[in-house]
């Protein structure tokens, strides 16, 4: 009786396993993820500019950024933003903002000083 009950059950517990398997990667595939970004502001011989470099996430996922303006020389306050999102802040120094977004178009943003057109800003990433 048990060689027969293992016999019968021993494929059907692995015919489970194998569809949860498939279905918690093909609910991983579709989950969008939550992408905690870190800009600050510094000044690097006299330039004012966003670090780090690119922000790369992929279409879909929401994206928080929180900027942090270091730059202890006047000006105290710089901007921050991503005219394609919508987004544009103040950003004082010693007193982090932070912003969301949805990245629901692909291509690559610009995020700027809006204050300050002239110093160094970085760029938002968006994968298909």
């Amino acid at each position: 009786m048990w060689k027969r009950l293992a016999r019968n059950l021993i494929p059907a517990l692995m015919l489970a396993m194998t569809i949860g398997c498939i279905v918690s990667i093909g609910g991983r595939a579709q989950a969008q993820a939550v992408r905690d970004i870190t800009l600050v502001n510094i000044e690097y011989a006299g330039t004012k500019i966003w670090v780090p470099g690119s922000v790369v996430v992929k279409k879909g996922d929401t994206v928080k950024i929180k900027a942090i303006n270091n730059v202890k020389s006047d000006p105290l306050v710089h901007g921050m933003a991503i005219e394609a999102f919508g987004i544009q802040e103040v950003v004082n120094e010693g007193k982090p903002v932070t912003v969301e977004l949805k990245a629901e178009k692909a291509g690559i943003f610009p995020i700027i000083c809006h204050l300050h057109p002239a110093h160094v800003g970085t760029q938002l990433v968006v994968l298909e």
